[in-house]
């Protein structure tokens, strides 16, 4: 494990404030799990075993979206909403974070 859960929590946070900015809280973030060797399950390392941080995030109606993120490099892999959404997060160079378009 390369990164600490209070590492990964700043780092969704900061994903969710730039990815979600008027409607991102500070409670957003309802719990953390961490695995090694998990086959990732979309965008560009679908299929590849990694080891991933997993965080719910709470979303309207008492819904749980899913944010993971890389315990390689600490940056998001891709989001999963409640709607079965899945989309990758890319960053600018600015450091902000953005849904990526296809």
């Amino acid at each position: 494990m390369k990164y600490t859960e209070e590492q990964i929590t700043n780092k969704a946070k900061q994903v969710m404030k730039d990815l979600d900015g008027q409607f991102y809280t500070e409670e957003c973030i309802d719990g953390i799990l961490f695995k090694e060797n998990e086959t990732v399950g979309y965008g560009r390392f679908e299929g590849k075993q990694k080891s991933i941080w997993t965080v719910h995030i709470n979303a309207i109606f008492d819904n749980i979206d899913l944010l993971f993120l890389s315990d390689e490099t600490g940056e998001p892999l891709y989001y999963h909403n409640f709607n079965m959404i899945l989309f990758e997060i890319e960053k600018d160079n600015k450091g902000v974070y953005s849904k990526k378009e296809d």
